[in-house]
Formats: C-alpha cells, structure tokens, sequence
C-alpha cells in the first residue's frame, strides 16, 4: 500500500557505497575533506543505482507530490519549505534530467563512469543517507523457507515473498545486489536548492552481478599443470 506521506518514497536499484555502521560511517568521516566535527552528526549511508523506470518513478513524486508539498509549508514558513521561485529551480534540472551537466543537489548525480560499466541499465545515482548516530538496519525479501538460515515448520512464505531481517537469512547485501528503501526527502536551501534522501532501512530484492567482482574463474586445468621450462 502506497504512503500518503508527500516525503515518502520507495525505490529499487542496485546498490553501491555501503558503509552500514555509525562506527564504520565515523572512520571514514575522519579521512574526508571536509569532516564533521561532532561524530554524533555522522551518518552511514548508500547510493542506489536506478534504472529509467525507477528513476520516473521518484522524479514524477517529486514533480507532483513532493514539490507542491515544499511549496506549501514554503508558505507557512515550515521545515522543508521552499518558495515558488526555488522549487522551479529544482524542476528545471529535473525536466532537463541531464546528471551528468547538473544533478539535484544532494539526491541525484550522474552514474560513475566504470561502475557504468557494470550496471549499463542504471541512468542516474541516487544518494542516500541514514540517520545521526545509528546504524542502517538489513532486511531481505525471503522467497522461500530454503533462504532461512533456520529451518522454521511454523512459516509460510507469500508468493510475493516476505521480509526478514538479512541476518536471519541466508541471503547477502552486496554492493551490485538488487535493492529497495523507502526514502524520507527533505528539501533544504543553502548556497543552493537542494534535496536530501534519508532512510532507516535497506531491502535485499534480490541477486545481481557483484560489482567489484573477483576476477575470472579459476582454471583449475591450468593450475595443476606442470610448467614448461
């Protein structure tokens, strides 16, 4: 059932840049250009890779949900408000949807060109952050009893499948695994117009080609093969 929410959202695509902890998210934050003073501001985070389809999906909410939406509360001077005259702005960018000359400022960016390469169907880069001073939470949708780690005689599994959390699954979130958030937007207004994603949880779907990958096969033919000399 779809949300009434205006800032909600939910998405699939490909995942990239996992870093799933606060811990993991306070490391990295230390070795970044610009870090964050306070590691309790520090968030984890990932990037989804869309395909076109997805990518409609989130620009026509917020197109048609949630900009008239930020231009509301722009006018009761609320949280997420924007004027008029800044929410054209973000449409504009979003009618054009040129990612790689101009992305929305802190949701949509172009696909990086070599992880291009291994998600051709991906057409845009979709940020997303977790939440101040938590860890991501893992689920998986669960097709079958077979992917439980434990067998369970009382559970029966829809045909859709059901959620689990991952680690009661025999299944894995990978960077390349096919997955879906359901994303909190906000839009904010600083040297820019922008909006931002944020989300508790990430879904596995299921598999794709692991980005990254290990390299070919091993030929074990070759291997045990006594070398010429």
């Amino acid at each position: 059932m779809a949300s009434n929410n205006p800032q909600s959202v939910t998405i699939k695509g490909r995942l990239s840049f996992p870093v799933w902890t606060h811990d993991e998210a306070v490391k990295r934050n230390l070795k970044s250009k610009y870090p964050k003073a306070n590691a309790d501001d520090v968030r984890p985070g990932f990037d989804l890779l869309v395909s076109d389809g997805q990518l409609g999906k989130l620009l026509d909410h917020l197109r048609n949900v949630f900009l008239p939406w930020c231009e509301e509360q722009g006018k009761k001077g609320e949280k997420s408000g924007l004027t008029a005259a800044q929410s054209k702005k973000i449409r504009k960018v979003i009618d054009e949807g040129d990612w790689e000359v101009e992305g929305v400022l802190g949701l949509i960016k172009a696909v990086n060109e070599k992880t291009a390469e291994l998600a051709p169907e991906s057409v845009a880069s979709i940020k997303v952050n977790g939440y101040k001073g938590t860890d991501l939470v893992r689920k998986a949708v669960v097709k079958s009893t077979d992917q439980l780690k434990n067998d369970v005689d009382d559970v029966v599994i829809p045909p859709r499948g059901e959620i689990f959390p991952i680690e009661d699954t025999k299944l894995e979130l990978y960077p390349g695994s096919y997955c879906a958030a359901t994303l909190n937007l906000f839009a904010f207004v600083g040297a820019n117009v922008g909006i931002t994603a944020t989300a508790g949880a990430v879904i596995f779907v299921e598999d794709r080609d692991r980005f990254g990958g290990g390299g070919a096969e091993i030929d074990e033919d070759d291997i045990f093969m006594d070398d010429d000399e």
